[in-house]
């Protein structure tokens, strides 16, 4: 559709020539591109071959009605906006052409002919606002289908499903600017309920998320990659300067409830989504849930980023909120998921807690520091829960 007044091309379908010189003419001096007919058929035909923007056209005509235009040209072009003009002015023909896909309808005589252009602008801005909704659902319905390929995939062959479900991780080793992130993951059968990601929003955000589905096997694996084609579908959606919705951790909570919910699988998760703003040094975060508590380490003490929210896929209403912390100049915030409480060998959860603290007691930590001390390497080949192990630091 185009954009500018002086290329909007404008048909006027009508027998009078004395009002139909009198839209020509205003529509003319005001830079629209006009051409004219004075039957419904000539109208039809013009319209086939002019492709315009907009078409006015009456009602009364000497070889058919009106009406019969308006469903002749939507057959040929069904987005075309039609404005519908009369001069019967009665009701029931305003109610029939809009029924028939007309965007508008005057009664001759037009006392202000501005309104007609108003009305044209109006119309397109519409039609353009249904093309874009249209580009965006067949954009989705893209996503959709290669999403259920992946899907058919897990569901055909659960090697293959694990192998697709690690290739949708992030590298295992990754830096963005200063920051250094890793992660490690273990699975107590072929495919996770357990998931993260890290990634660069644009030059000034790094996004990270943990997610823990409720269950084990196939059916969490599906939410899991649910998960990560809606969280790229927002990315994707910040860089087309579309939405920043990836940029609003509470936001992006609420849409991932609705979506989880509308997938209609029975299944839950929790999930830490956290976004590192550099010019700012500080940290942007919602927890939906997720247990235990992020850690973050400033060389001298760890501590727990305490926040609660509500599970996402649980409950239609829930509300989720952001939180801020600044960061310290060298951090390490350590992500993990509650499968890690079924190797520690204390038996209260309290002490459990205490122990994930003592771990961070050195002046260089790492990814492979942190597993050997939670002891998953010599668990064995038998975990009794999935297990994920997230690590995002500077100057350690």
């Amino acid at each position: 559709m185009n954009a500018s007044v002086d290329r909007i091309k404008v048909l006027v379908i009508d027998d009078e020539p004395v009002m139909q010189e009198l839209i020509c003419s205003h529509l003319q001096a005001r830079h629209f591109l006009v051409q004219s007919a004075d039957e419904g058929r000539r109208g039809v035909d013009a319209a086939l071959k002019l492709r315009p923007d907009v078409v006015i056209c009456d009602l009364k005509l000497p070889d058919i009605h009106g009406f019969k235009v308006i469903e002749l040209l939507l057959q040929s072009m069904p987005d075309l906006p039609i404005i519908v003009i009369s001069g019967v002015g009665q009701i029931d023909d305003a109610v029939t052409a809009l029924k028939l896909g007309a965007v508008d309808y005057f009664s001759k005589p037009l006392a202000n002919l501005g309104v007609l252009e108003h009305a044209i602008k109006q119309a397109l801005e519409h039609a353009q606002l249904r093309q874009r909704n249209r580009d965006y659902r067949s954009k989705l319905e893209q996503a959709n289908r290669r999403l259920e390929a992946n899907l058919k995939q897990l569901r055909e062959d659960e090697e293959a499903g694990r192998r697709l479900q690690f290739q949708l991780l992030p590298p295992e080793t990754q830096t963005f600017g200063n920051i250094y992130c890793s992660r490690r993951l273990w699975t107590s059968l072929y495919l996770s309920g357990d998931f993260l990601d890290y990634f660069r929003i644009d030059d000034d955000h790094l996004g990270f998320y943990i997610a823990d589905v409720a269950g084990h096997g196939v059916s969490p694996a599906f939410v899991t990659i649910l998960l990560k084609s809606y969280m790229n579908r927002y990315l994707e959606l910040f860089r087309q300067a579309k939405n920043r919705g990836v940029l609003n951790p509470a936001k992006i909570m609420s849409r991932m409830n609705h979506n989880v919910l509308q997938s209609h699988l029975g299944k839950h998760l929790t999930m830490f989504y956290g976004i590192i703003e550099f010019t700012s040094n500080r940290l942007h975060y919602c927890n939906a849930g997720h247990y235990p508590y992020p850690i973050l380490y400033d060389g001298e003490q760890a501590e727990f980023i305490e926040s609660r929210g509500k599970p996402v896929g649980m409950f239609e209403f829930a509300e989720y909120r952001n939180e801020t912390i600044t960061l310290p100049k060298n951090f390490a915030l350590t992500l993990l998921s509650d499968g890690v409480f079924e190797i520690l060998p204390q038996l209260e959860i309290k002490d459990k807690l205490a122990f994930l603290l003592s771990l961070f007691n050195r002046d260089r930590i790492t990814i492979n520091h942190l597993s050997r001390g939670l002891g998953v390497d010599s668990a064995g080949n038998t975990l009794p829960d999935d297990i994920t192990l997230m690590l995002i630091k500077r100057g350690f």
